[in-house]
């Protein structure tokens, strides 16, 4: 099994470092070999909305960029793990930003997915993991829901399943925590 980490933990300079272990420990010990990228350090340009990947170059982005082998990894990936920092309920803008690229990863041929209408997507992609780091106990429960609650739209958008691990920082054994069971909730809907 191979686990991509796309992070932008390094952002948060206090428990960034630390969170970041604790998942590529976790999936290790499930038997998963990691591959993080750092897309805060990684040059990521935004999405220009041009829409060449759907029509003009399909399945390529004309940006060129660290995107292109950041693609090829995520297509070759069985877990696709977002670690991120939450700023106001959601990715950090790093994060957010290979997020919004995603578009070539899909056909731009509509289907209907609960009732809503999506892009089909190119290739099989991996299930997909969100692991938020919250700043502050209070902020927890509401930035907490709103995390999980894009990574679940996400899923649907890239038609993939999902779980989410959100936690505050500081303490290891409750990121353990989270992460396993998050991964015990992916194993269950992939069976």
């Amino acid at each position: 099994m191979r686990a991509l980490v796309l992070s932008a933990l390094t952002v948060d300079e206090e428990h960034g470092a630390a969170t970041l272990d604790a998942v590529e420990a976790t999936l290790r010990e499930r038997g998963h070999d990691v591959d993080t990228v750092d897309v805060a350090a990684a040059h990521v340009a935004p999405c220009t909305g041009c829409g060449s990947c759907g029509l003009k170059t399909p399945g390529r982005c004309v940006v060129k960029d660290d995107m292109q082998g950041i693609f090829r990894r995520i297509v070759a990936s069985d877990v696709l793990v977002l670690a991120t920092p939450v700023r106001f309920g959601s990715y950090c803008a790093e994060v957010k930003k290979a997020i919004d690229r995603f578009q070539p990863l899909m056909l731009p041929i509509y289907v209907v997915r609960n009732g809503e209408m999506h892009f089909r997507g190119r290739y099989d992609l991996p299930a997909l993991l969100g692991v938020g780091l919250v700043s502050g106990v209070a902020a927890a429960g509401a930035d907490g829901d709103a995390f999980r609650f894009l990574v679940g739209r996400l899923a649907v958008n890239i038609d993939t399943p999902h779980a989410a691990a959100v936690f505050t920082g500081g303490d290891a054994g409750r990121a353990r925590t989270e992460l396993e069971r998050a991964l015990d909730a992916l194993q269950e809907v992939r069976r």
